[in-house]
């Protein structure tokens, strides 16, 4: 047996770990749902957060974060961080939206630009961080800044919107009542799920996170997994970017702006360690959905957005908190 399997056999006892966490957070999100339930229960209306079309509402709004927190989830596994992914949604999205609206090309075609586009840009970051040598942090932000600046030049601030049906079904769509939304995010997850977990690639990134030195010496092309972890980032973040617009029936140049921070919130909500080497994407699938249903909750209640930052700040501080306390215990 060769030193690298069984370097990625001593991550097993952390992928069952991870387990035990995410059904804490599991147990979390029960809780908070049951709280907001009885919070928000109208004379009139009953139990309003139990609406099923309510409840679809939740997960299908969570279901963009999450898609976006799987490329994140695994990059941070990797060691590396993706700041660069909200300016990726941006560009990938903007490109799309002038493909089918501007140019009058089809949308098979438009789909698959944009994701190549985002698979290229995940590219160009890890060869930045790998080869070049810039520190994970200043390659991505600046890619943020360098990519939000082209999608604003290419639109020169003019909204783009009305797609066609045939594209705008991937995010308006529904499969035996489901909506498209979380259908792609579920397939999406499931997929990354085994790859991360079942797989010797996604073993390798958890290898390369805890140590890399050691990954390198035990015969893992560490440069190699840091760039495929960010091609996966910018794919997902694409991804992400065309469920967006097709849902919303627009683009502009700022539309992801505002998920590069809750992102990373789920992401480290979730379970996922800063220093590498321990993810776990139910952990962020849960993060993802707690952030959803307390937003929800807090709108259904009229609450002002100023108190709804506060109350998800205090929860993101209170959530790894109380995880690092638990590590700390079980160490």
């Amino acid at each position: 047996m060769s030193v690298a399997n069984l370097s990625a056999k001593k991550l097993i006892p952390e992928l069952d770990r991870s387990w035990i966490s995410g059904a804490t957070r599991f147990i979390v999100l029960i809780l908070i749902s049951i709280l907001i339930t009885f919070l928000t229960r109208s004379p009139e209306q009953g139990f309003v957060f139990l609406n099923p079309s309510n409840i679809l509402n939740v997960i299908r709004n969570a279901s963009i974060l999450i898609m976006i927190g799987i490329g994140e989830t695994i990059t941070l596994t990797a060691k590396d961080v993706d700041l660069s992914v909200g300016s990726i949604v941006s560009l990938t999205s903007v490109v799309a939206a002038i493909m089918m609206n501007k140019m009058g090309l089809s949308v098979p075609l438009a789909i698959f630009t944009a994701l190549a586009i985002g698979a290229t840009l995940g590219l160009i970051n890890g060869l930045l961080i790998t080869y070049v040598g810039l520190p994970p942090f200043i390659a991505t932000y600046g890619m943020l800044w360098v990519l939000f600046g082209f999608a604003y030049l290419i639109l020169q601030g003019a909204v783009v919107y009305g797609f066609p049906d045939a594209f705008r079904v991937i995010g308006n769509g529904n499969l035996f009542g489901i909506p498209m939304p979380i259908v792609v995010m579920a397939v999406t997850f499931v997929i990354a799920y085994v790859l991360l977990t079942q797989t010797t690639l996604g073993r390798r990134f958890f290898a390369t996170g805890a140590n890399p030195e050691a990954a390198r010496m035990s015969g893992i092309k560490v440069n190699r997994i840091i760039i495929i972890a960010y091609v996966i980032s910018g794919f997902m973040a694409a991804l992400a970017g065309l469920v967006l617009i097709a849902y919303t029936n627009g683009s502009e140049a700022k539309i992801g702006d505002s998920y590069l921070l809750p992102v990373m919130a789920v992401v480290v909500m979730g379970g996922t360690s800063l220093s590498g080497g321990q993810g776990t994407l139910f952990g962020t699938l849960i993060a993802a959905l707690i952030m959803a249903v307390i937003n929800n909750g807090m709108n259904i209640l009229a609450i002002p957005a100023i108190w709804q930052q506060l109350v998800v700040g205090v929860l993101i501080i209170g959530t790894v908190l109380v995880d690092q306390i638990l590590r700390r215990r079980g160490s």
